[in-house]
């Protein structure tokens, strides 16, 4: 049979109720999965809407998944291009779905329509949403559609629980976290600012800022409290410290007492325009920090509070280009949420031409906002067969 009704079985299951376990099951085949999944159909049992599409002829090679969404392969590989026209039928985030979490995730904003087929009166599907999909492109979700606004800033908690989310409305900029565990959603302020997230590491409680202050929210007790913190966008709390960087280097702080304990910072010389971070982020742990100023880019390792640096060269890659997600250890790092680029690095953390490139959205305006969860799975390796970098 074709390849066009490869894992029909998956797909009927997916439309009797069953979606979370099919789609898992079909992000995460291989080529010898997919051959075994092809079957004899029986003649007496109609075809559902799905099966019927994917017994027809597709020239792009695309494979439905619901009726009307469907994704398409990159050729020899696990990689995929999801093209979402009806959201509502796309699988959500499942925090009971073990087979989500067995690799780091990325959650990412997508306002999926408007391209294509989408309908252009079809409010809901222009409008942004908060997805997540695994970093090998395999498992994609929908995280959060029940907002309507324009998408700001966006953090996940270290347990994978709740997600915290500004998003510009008429009334402000509202920020929220959602329990994806009950659906719940808790408003934290709506001050015209976009702010800025961080978890605690045991996700007990959240830091952010609104009218212009700094305010900490404990899940346990529904209370927050004014706080005078220092954090920024590209922090982490880990080991007990609190990692956060700056415009100019990394400072170093005791979480439990708020304090100081060092700061790296890697160039204390020259004109302060040339000397301030562009571009920055930062590993889970908080060891690894980039950083990328108008002529250099630095690798940080903020245990050691050493770094190494290099000068930017046009239309040149260069071993530190574009650590936008910086996975655990320092292994991998992954730039792009619609067109994705995942590189492998060195053992000394530079890039030397290891790479992987796919278009992972096809529909839509834009995909934006990534950023790193679940990062310690598989012991924060991006993928599970390394040899796809061969």
């Amino acid at each position: 049979m074709k390849r066009k009704i490869i894992l029909s079985v998956f797909i009927g299951i997916l439309l009797s109720g069953c979606e979370q376990e099919s789609v898992s099951r079909l992000n995460s085949r291989d080529d010898s999965a997919e051959k075994s999944a092809v079957i004899e159909r029986n003649p007496a049992k109609p075809m559902s809407i799905v099966e019927q599409k994917n017994a027809q002829h597709w020239d792009d090679g695309r494979i439905y998944i619901t009726e009307h969404n469907y994704i398409r392969y990159k050729d020899g590989s696990s990689q995929s291009t999801y093209y979402i026209y009806k959201a509502k039928e796309w699988p959500k985030e499942d925090l009971n779905n073990q087979s989500s979490y067995d690799l780091p995730r990325v959650v990412f904003r997508w306002n999926n329509g408007e391209s294509g087929d989408a309908p252009k009166d079809d409010i809901y599907e222009r409008r942004d949403k908060v997805w997540s999909v695994k970093t090998d492109g395999t498992d994609l979700r929908l995280v959060a559609d029940e907002f309507n606004g324009m998408v700001q800033s966006m953090k996940m908690s270290p347990n994978n629980r709740y997600l915290a989310l500004s998003y510009g409305a008429e009334e402000g900029v509202i920020k929220v976290i959602k329990d994806l565990k009950t659906g719940e959603y808790t408003e934290l302020g709506k001050y015209r600012e976009t702010t800025d997230f961080l978890w605690a590491e045991d996700s007990s409680y959240l830091y952010f800022s609104d009218e212009w202050k700094k305010w900490k929210y404990t899940l346990s007790t529904k209370e927050k409290e004014m706080i005078d913190i220092h954090f920024s966008k590209y922090s982490t709390v880990y080991g007990g410290k609190r990692y956060v960087v700056d415009d100019l280097g990394v400072a170093i702080y005791d979480e439990e007492k708020n304090k100081l304990l060092y700061t790296v910072i890697p160039n204390k010389k020259g004109h302060l325009k040339s000397r301030l971070f562009r571009k920055r982020s930062i590993s889970p742990t908080g060891q690894y920090v980039w950083a990328e100023t108008l002529a250099d880019r630095y690798l940080i390792d903020t245990y050691r509070q050493t770094f190494d640096k290099e000068e930017i060269i046009p239309n040149k890659t260069g071993k530190y280009y574009d650590f936008e997600m910086i996975g655990l250890k320092a292994n991998y790092v992954k730039f792009g949420s619609a067109a994705t680029v995942v590189f492998k690095l060195s053992n000394n953390k530079e890039y030397d031409g290891n790479y992987i490139k796919w278009y992972q959205i096809g529909t839509g305006q834009s995909a934006s906002e990534s950023s790193l969860y679940n990062a310690f799975a598989n012991d924060g390796d991006f993928f599970k067969n390394v040899d796809i970098f061969k």
